[in-house]
């Protein structure tokens, strides 16, 4: 795109932006804690669907990547990522389909089990194809979401341990009441080593029964990077890490200083002295998922501005307590309450170095759904 060497107020808006440097750093910080902890790193590229930054994070040295749904492993195995861990229920036909065709071009594949009808379907497309599927146990860590009742995991692995083409390599669980009820920096670290002693209490009950538990798989981005070594497990699957968002400033995850992504928007209208309007509303800002932000989006270059109400194609801006008043025609770097459901909105993503603009990326997995 001729945008690229272009200064920032050149993009058309509303444009998905991300600063490079604040990415790059939050990538390093991250991955050193982990790696620091002896852990490994295999993020969730639901957080940002785009195969440029999946390569950046293997390069910093992910052993792989976590999906949530086929779709996106199917357009990172395109762009060249060979070890994806799909952490989510798969079931129906179409679905397995696609699984096997997706195990056939991608070196290295596995998925999250947690229903023997899902298992014995994997199990039977497979076995019939002649192929192996690495399959992690899914157990409920009291998120209350999916996962195996702790109570019952043991009879579930023996159960799917019997089936044809599944081998069992670990167990994983998804421990967000630890993560996103915690404030500040004590109540994250204490949630971290809660979460993966509670991990790992599930995984020794499975190799007391006889099974091989090579990968025990936790992790979130309020507790990305505050793990210790010794804490349980073996990888981490933070996401949003490589962002961060208003969610995790507030939860205290994260200074505002380290949140790299915004939306670029322009001030269009300034109704009243209290108002102003974007050209940014529900098509271009995340709508809130729990109640962890007060808003809808928050301008760090004019402090005390924040996005109170959006509609399809506007933003309202209350400006009461605003740095500054906003005039009409003026960018302005939005920061969204939740960053993976605000990039799903976005065909493109503009990587932006020192106010210009470096590259252009597809977000190649944006509506990968299913």
């Amino acid at each position: 795109m001729t945008i690229i060497g272009e200064p920032l107020n050149a993009i058309d808006t509303p444009a998905l932006v991300v600063d490079m440097h604040r990415m790059e750093e939050n990538i390093l910080r991250v991955h050193r804690a982990t790696f620091d902890a002896h852990l490994q790193m295999r993020p969730h590229i639901k957080s940002h669907k785009t195969p440029e930054i999946a390569q950046m994070q293997i390069a910093a040295g992910a052993v792989g990547i976590t999906c949530a749904k086929i779709g996106e492993a199917e357009v990172m195995s395109t762009g060249g990522i060979d070890d994806i861990f799909i952490a989510n229920s798969l079931v129906g036909e179409t679905k397995m389909r696609r699984l096997v065709a997706l195990a056939k071009r991608t070196p290295k594949l596995s998925i999250a089990v947690e229903s023997m009808e899902a298992a014995r379907q994997a199990s039977d497309v497979f076995d019939a194809a002649g192929l192996e599927l690495e399959v992690m146990i899914e157990i409920d860590a009291g998120a209350g979401r999916t996962g195996v009742a702790p109570a019952k995991a043991v009879a579930f692995a023996d159960a799917v341990a019997e089936l044809p083409a599944l081998t069992i390599v670990g167990v994983m669980s998804y421990a967000s009441h630890f993560a996103y009820t915690a404030r500040g920096e004590a109540e994250l670290v204490e949630g971290a080593a809660r979460e993966g002693e509670i991990i790992s209490g599930f995984a020794e009950m499975l190799s007391d029964a006889g099974h091989d538990i090579r990968r025990i798989s936790g992790g979130s981005t309020p507790t990305a990077g505050r793990y210790q070594e010794g804490c349980g497990l073996t990888e981490i699957r933070s996401g949003t890490y490589v962002f961060y968002d208003r969610n995790q400033v507030d939860i205290g995850a994260a200074p505002m200083e380290q949140v790299a992504l915004s939306v670029l928007a322009t001030v269009v209208a300034t109704p009243t002295p209290e108002r102003a309007i974007i050209d940014a509303g529900t098509k271009g800002l995340s709508q809130q998922v729990g109640s962890v932000s007060d808003g809808y989006g928050w301008l760090p270059e004019v402090p005390g501005a924040k996005v109170v109400k959006i509609n399809d194609e506007h933003g309202f801006v209350d400006v009461t307590e605003a740095a500054r008043k906003l005039e009409i025609g003026e960018k302005v770097r939005v920061v969204p309450p939740r960053a993976p459901t605000c990039l799903n909105l976005y065909d493109w993503i503009y990587a932006v170095r020192d106010g210009v603009v470096e590259d252009v990326w597809r977000i190649a997995a944006r509506g990968r759904n299913t």
